[in-house]
This record gives C-alpha cells, structure tokens and sequence, in this order.
C-alpha cells in the first residue's frame, strides 16, 4: 500500500480534494521523473518540480534539496496562488484546475522511477502531466469569470 493515499481501509468513499504528487526534473528527454519519485497512474495526480530545488536549511543557510517533500509544496502553493485570487473556485475546482493546466508529457518516452526501463509519462501518474502555475491560472480565471455569469 502506498502513503497517502486516496482511500483507506476504514473508508467507504475515496477523498475528493486531495492530490497526490511525483516528483519531476528539469530533464525532459527521457528523465523527467526523478528517480526516486513515486509514480503510477492511480498512485499519482500530477507531477511538479522536486529535483534540485534551491531551498532555506536552518541556520540561515540554504541548500539544494530533492523529493517528493519538495514537490508536494509547489503545487500546495499553486493551489493556494488560485484560491487566493479566485476565493469563489471550490477546492474541488481549484483541484481540477491544477490537473487539467499541467504540462501533457504524457506520450513522452521517460525513465521508471528507479530503473532504466523506458515506458510513456502517462503511465507513471493519472494526468501523464507537471504542474505549470501560468496555465492554472489562466485557467483558474477563465473558471472563474464563467461561474460569474
């Protein structure tokens, strides 16, 4: 069983507004999952930045760090980005947003996390996609100026 996930033993339906993130890179041609990401299309939503993220450490210092724990945070704040300029977007909408604007790398030959073997993008999270803040955002006012209507 992979941690977290969308339904757990003791529930009766699976949540509705959470996401689950893979870590990507900056390395389109063939290594854009990071090695150690979790992936799979009903284990993952989306994938976002978590290789090389230049990061604050303690002691007033900074540092480059990696993981999904860098990852989840970028779209954590895409999300809250959209919620705070469109207040009237439901999470369930601001959720939809940010997997319906990232980046399709989905027919995209990529490494299996962890292995050399190549299989398509699409099969390593639901949307075969990376979070792109620029595309949820417009998306995101587009959205928002059709429920003002």
């Amino acid at each position: 069983s992979n941690f977290p996930t969308s339904l757990y033993s003791f529930q009766q339906e699976p949540f509705t507004h959470m996401l689950t993130i893979g870590a990507s890179t900056r390395r389109h041609k063939g290594e854009l999952a990071a090695p150690f990401s979790n992936y799979g299309q009903k284990e993952v939503d989306v994938f976002a930045p978590g290789a090389e993220i230049y990061n604050t450490v303690p002691d007033n210092e900074y540092q480059e760090l990696q993981g999904t724990s860098m990852a989840s945070p970028m779209v954590a704040g895409v999300a809250a980005l959209i919620k705070g300029y469109y207040p009237s977007l439901t999470m369930q909408e601001v959720r939809q947003v940010i997997l319906d604007s990232s980046d399709d790398f989905a027919d995209t030959d990529q490494a299996l996390p962890g292995s050399d073997e190549m299989v398509k993008f699409g099969t390593l999270s639901a949307t075969g996609g990376v979070v792109n803040v620029k595309s949820a955002v417009k998306a995101a006012k587009k959205l928002s100026k059709e429920k003002a209507k």
